[in-house]
C-alpha cells in the first residue's frame, strides 16, 4: 500500500522494508520516505496508461506519437515487430528524418548483434 501521507515522513526501516537493505542482522535505520498521496506539490508524475476510458484525455490519448528512437539490438527489433528468425531486421529499423543544410537525411542506428 504505502505511506498514506502527501509529504515526507521519517520511518524506522528494517530488513522487511522496501527502501532499506540491512548490513547486519537486526540492523534498523530511520529514513525519510515520500508518502503515496498525490498533491499539488508534486511537479512530475511518471505513470503508464493501462486501460483507456470512455473519453480520451486531451493532449495525451487523443494524438498518436510515433517512435522517435527505436531499439538498436537485433533481437529487440525482432521482438518489437514480431519477426521470425529468418526475416531481415535491417528493413524494420526505426528511422528518423534530420534536416541538414536544407536537405533531409534519413538516420538509422547501427544494428548490434546482427550476426551472432
Amino acid at each position: 500500500q504505502g505511506v498514506m501521507q502527501n509529504k515526507r515522513v521519517r520511518l524506522l526501516l528494517d530488513k522487511n522494508s522496501n527502501c532499506f537493505r540491512e548490513k547486519r542482522h537486526g540492523h534498523r535505520r530511520r529514513r525519510s520516505v515520500r508518502g503515496c498521496m498525490v498533491g499539488n506539490d508534486i511537479s512530475v508524475l511518471n505513470i503508464t496508461i493501462v486501460k483507456n476510458g470512455d473519453a480520451p484525455l486531451p493532449g495525451l490519448t487523443d494524438k498518436f506519437y510515433p517512435l522517435r528512437l527505436g531499439p538498436k539490438r537485433a533481437s529487440k527489433i525482432r521482438k518489437l515487430f514480431k519477426l521470425e528468425k529468418g526475416d531481415d531486421v535491417r528493413k524494420y529499423v526505426v528511422r528518423r528524418d534530420v534536416e541538414k543544410n536544407g536537405k533531409t537525411q534519413s538516420k538509422a542506428p547501427k544494428i548490434q548483434r546482427l550476426v551472432t
